[in-house]
């Protein structure tokens, strides 16, 4: 008998098909949280990050040079 015969034998199929829709329903839900869930407040302000001025008082750091000031 070769491994062959033995891994058919197995009836290993229906695992792969398991791991497609997992995979599948992990994207789907990946997707929805992007373009569904996130608010949209959050993403108009993390798009003016790169337009901001480097106050003393700010909250945020930006990186200059590679290094944080």
């Amino acid at each position: 008998m070769s491994l062959t015969d033995i891994m058919s034998a197995a009836g290993l199929s229906s695992w792969t098909e398991l791991a497609l829709v997992l995979c599948f329903i992990t994207f789907a839900a990946i997707v929805l949280w992007v373009f569904v869930v996130r608010s949209k407040p959050s993403y108009d302000d993390m798009r003016n990050l790169p337009l901001e001025e480097n106050n003393a008082g700010s909250s945020r750091a930006a990186v200059t040079g590679g290094k944080r000031p």
